[in-house]
């Protein structure tokens, strides 16, 4: 008589539940934030001044903005290195239109994003209609932004910009509410980015393109109009994000972006914050998280006196061990599907 085979261990569902949470790239963001702070904070006490951790967190509004568009055109398998000048672009024309000319805060507002816009515009046509690849087109227009920086500055600095601008980018809405305006601008923008990529036939678009375009294609998806688009937003959120930066910082030069190598950490946060890199799948709220992150991690190196020529070498290990996590995974569920 054959002994009877033991039925498979099939874990319960509260156990499914953990898992789920312990396996989390949120979840894991947000310990890993919790624990660097308290870290640095322990070595340094000043890192955990209330000055600095308003600092991190409006950093980190404006790398979130960058990285919200930087999601959408990842998610379709593409890359946008011009989202670092198209950001010194918002930033230099609205502070010296706004200190030169006296330019209102909601023309300022309309003036970014119809910048981003155009800027996104003509990546977006270049990469879906001529088919160069992504990497090679914001390449070339990182380099052509870059130098629209310059001509337009002819080498002018914003040093101050008016009170309206000041109070956008560091103050709050009301006394009994003392969330920084910046911090709810990127919350609004996070949940249309959300809704956008979860809840509309655009959003399943983009989706379906970065899985397979050619398949899309025959799906009845219109694949270059949904290309363009998600550079437009990438272009015009950049935009937006250099506006704020120079609203909460009063300054921005013909280096702002750049030099602050906001591609490279923009692509860090988007991967960190777990968008496949392979296209096809990616996560709002892990963005913005990453972009908490990564603020925190680049402030402590600096609290704790680390050389700032290390800095880069630090995104790029971010890069690599992100690209790593996700392809490991990617594998993983599909040894598990096999």
């Amino acid at each position: 008589m054959l002994p009877l085979s033991r039925p498979p261990h099939r874990p319960n569902a509260a156990w499914r539940t953990w898992r789920g949470l312990l396996e989390s790239r949120e979840l894991i963001l947000i310990a890993a934030t919790v624990l660097v702070t308290l870290l640095a904070g322990l070595i340094n006490r000043d890192f955990l001044a209330g000055s600095n951790l308003r600092f991190m967190l409006l950093n980190s509004v404006v790398l979130g903005l960058v990285a919200l568009g930087q999601t959408l055109v990842i998610i379709t398998k593409g890359i946008d290195l011009s989202v670092a000048p198209v950001l010194g672009l918002g930033a230099v024309v609205s502070g010296l239109l706004a200190t030169r000319d006296g330019l209102p805060l909601w023309g300022a507002v309309l003036l970014v994003l119809a910048i981003g816009a155009v800027l996104g515009l003509i990546n977006g046509a270049l990469v879906s209609s001529i088919s160069i690849p992504p990497i090679i087109v914001t390449l070339g227009t990182y380099s052509l932004y870059g130098g629209l920086i310059f001509l337009y500055s002819n080498g002018d600095q914003v040093n101050s910009v008016p009170d309206s601008y000041a109070q956008f980018g560091n103050g709050v809405l009301a006394s009994w509410f003392p969330v920084p305006i910046p911090i709810l601008v990127l919350l609004v923008i996070m949940l249309a980015v959300w809704f956008l990529l979860g809840h509309l036939p655009f959003g399943r678009n983009i989706l379906a393109v970065g899985n397979n375009p050619a398949a899309a294609h025959h799906a009845g998806v219109p694949v270059k109009y949904t290309l363009t688009s998600a550079y437009v937003i990438a272009g015009t959120l950049a935009a937006l994000a250099g506006l704020v930066y120079v609203c909460y910082t009063g300054s921005a030069t013909a280096t702002t972006g750049t030099g602050d190598h906001f591609e490279l950490q923009s692509i860090a946060t988007v991967l960190i914050g777990g968008t496949a890199v392979a296209g096809g799948r990616g996560s709002v709220f892990g963005t913005v998280l990453g972009s908490t992150f990564l603020s925190v991690i680049l402030t402590a190196l600096v609290f704790l006196h680390v050389p700032a020529i290390w800095y880069s070498a630090g995104e790029g290990l971010m890069i690599l061990l992100a690209v790593t996590s996700s392809s490991l995974r990617r594998s993983s569920s599909t040894g598990r599907a096999a």
